[in-house]
């Protein structure tokens, strides 16, 4: 199977296509750029830890990967709720974009431990 199938590097995929039209609307200060910038390389990163793992197939590799995608995804949750707290963009779309990427975080949580338990065996 090809790590483009797989349906969390599908979710990831989308939670970048999604921020990246939210935040080129952002006010061109600063303050807004820097937290844009932030969100953008933690949510690419996710998707590219998850290819990156997924090509050196299961074991533990993949799922040290796996892993810091998982990161990436928690990072994409903290600049998140930064940029609601700064009122920055619409949080309508940034609770959207949460709730898109917290799904992608509980399917990457649900294959770390499966892949954990056939470590196991």
């Amino acid at each position: 199977m090809d790590y483009k199938e797989l349906v969390f590097y599908q979710k990831s995929c989308e939670v970048v296509k999604r921020i990246k039209s939210e935040i080129k609307i952002w006010p061109r200060n600063m303050q807004s750029q820097e937290i844009a910038r932030q969100i953008f390389r933690a949510a690419t990163s996710i998707g590219a830890n998850i290819a990156e793992g997924h090509g050196r197939h299961l074991g533990r590799e993949y799922i040290h990967f796996l892993r810091i995608a998982q990161g990436s995804a928690n990072e994409v949750d903290h600049w998140m709720h930064t940029a609601i707290y700064f009122t920055i963009g619409s949080s309508e779309i940034l609770n959207f974009l949460i709730e898109l990427n917290n799904e992608t975080r509980k399917m990457l949580t649900a294959t770390i431990k499966t892949l954990w338990k056939k470590q196991d065996k």
